[in-house]
């Protein structure tokens, strides 16, 4: 035969041999692959269903050992181990389950081991290499709890025979069987290939695992820069949306106040200020919206001074009294005895206490407001802002600062507002290195405390 021909035939040879083989993989884990999105998980199914496979084919090996020798228990035995192997391989096919077949194959080999014991009379090198293997393989499919359980089982029968042979009894009278060198060979050479083949299988899944890990980082890594890309002309928009949706509506309002001075007519004055209503509360919408935005994004500057917290709230509540009279509430301010000063931004904090009481007067009908501040500890500055109003759920408590949720929505809202109050003083609140805290009981009233630090020099 010229060495053509010979290249030829070992080239089918090859090519026959890998079809036949990808067809039989294929047809048992096949679909179970396909089914499959982790590729961990796959690399653990390709590596059971090679076990098997290799195991089927050296048992086939032992089976004319075994025959030639006249081993009949041996022999009984390999026959037996073979069918239950390809019946895993059609169980894999079936239940696509590696965790069913994992414990089949651990249970006969662990009833291998312990008849090898029994026809052999001894612990030999190879016993110990299957119970090694056996442990690393319940460990990678099963789990630590099997591993530990089936590392106990496989030691156990050892364990009764060392005592067995120590106390000089024989676990069988007739000569021990001895393995036949084909049969040493074949089995040094599958026990080889599994403990490669575990090591080459986690370094592959570690390498997996590390290709997985840097995609996810740049993954997220891209998102981030989107989202901040998007975050930006987000802001951008509001910004510019604002200023174009603000001047009108200053113009309108500037329009609504001349009307109200000149007009003589009472009819027209009522709806003036209708329209100047209404256009300050879409006025404080779109402030408030881009307050939270530039929130978002981290643009805002701190100007941090020493404050005057009870002059600060003095200031403040002038302008709000109004709002708690109109309602015929009663609206009163205690102040500490003690100085309170903390170190914060005026314009920040101001608008904080603002939202707070205005939030209170809004959601109070009758009863009071009180606030209050005092020193904790000597350490902190309490604002408390306490009503009588409708209160909070409990089931919405969590909830209360989050922005545009309101514990009544849609057409059953009782109150106007955009929602945006509470959440822009949490993230001013804490931007100014404090905390808002808030009890409440439905229909009772609300507790609001504004925890702030004290300047250090007070």
């Amino acid at each position: 035969m010229s060495n053509d021909t010979q290249g030829v035939l070992n080239i089918f040879c090859v090519a026959y041999r890998s079809l036949y083989m990808n067809s039989i993989r294929e047809y048992f884990i096949g679909n179970y692959l396909g089914s499959e999105p982790d590729v961990l998980k796959q690399a653990s199914i390709r590596l059971v269903y090679n076990i098997i496979v290799v195991t089927i084919s050296a048992l086939v090996i032992f089976f004319f050992v075994y025959l030639a020798k006249g081993f009949q228990y041996q022999l009984i035995k390999a026959v037996i181990i073979a069918s239950l192997f390809t019946g895993a391989l059609f169980y894999l096919r079936i239940k696509k389950s590696i965790t069913g077949v994992s414990h089949i194959l651990l249970l006969i080999s662990l009833t291998n081991n312990i008849v090898n014991i029994y026809l052999f009379d001894d612990f030999n090198f190879f016993i110990a290499l299957i119970t090694v293997i056996n442990i690393l393989f319940a460990f990678h499919t099963l789990g630590s709890m099997a591993g530990l359980i089936y590392s106990g089982a496989h030691f156990i029968p050892i364990i009764v025979h060392e005592i067995a042979k120590y106390s000089g009894y024989h676990l069988t009278s007739r000569e021990p069987q001895q393995l036949a060198s084909v049969e040493v060979m074949v089995t040094l050479f599958l026990l080889f290939f599994i403990i490669v083949y575990l090591i080459y299988h986690y370094h592959q899944a570690y390498e997996l695992a590390k290709l997985s890990i840097k995609q996810s980082l740049d993954e997220l890594r891209t998102a981030k820069e989107l989202a901040e890309e998007m975050n930006r002309l987000k802001t951008n928009f509001l910004s510019n949306m604002s200023h174009e949706i603000r001047t009108p509506i200053n113009g309108i309002l500037g329009l609504s106040q001349v009307i109200e001075l000149e007009t003589e007519k009472e009819d027209i004055r009522g709806y003036v200020k209708l329209q100047q209503q209404s256009g300050q509360r879409l006025l404080n919408t779109i402030t408030s919206i881009l307050n939270l935005s530039r929130l978002e994004s981290k643009r805002n500057q701190l100007t941090l001074k020493a404050i005057d917290i009870n002059k600060l709230i003095q200031e403040c509540i002038q302008s709000l009294e109004e709002l708690a009279k109109q309602k015929q509430l009663n609206f009163a301010f205690t102040p500490s005895l003690e100085p309170l000063t903390c170190l914060s931004d005026e314009t920040m904090l101001y608008q904080v206490v603002t939202n707070v009481v205005e939030n209170a007067i809004k959601f109070t009908d009758k009863g009071s407001i009180e606030i209050a501040t005092i020193k904790r500890l000597g350490r902190d500055a309490v604002i408390v802002v306490k009503d009588t109003g409708i209160g909070i759920s409990e089931e919405f408590l969590p909830r209360v600062f989050n922005p545009f949720e309101q514990e009544s929505t849609g057409r059953s809202r009782s109150h106007e507002g955009s929602g945006l109050g509470l959440s822009i003083s949490k993230k001013y609140v804490e931007l100014l290195g404090g905390e808002i805290e808030v009890r409440s009981i439905k229909d009772q009233g609300s507790t609001f405390e504004i925890v702030l630090p004290c300047y250090p020099g007070v």
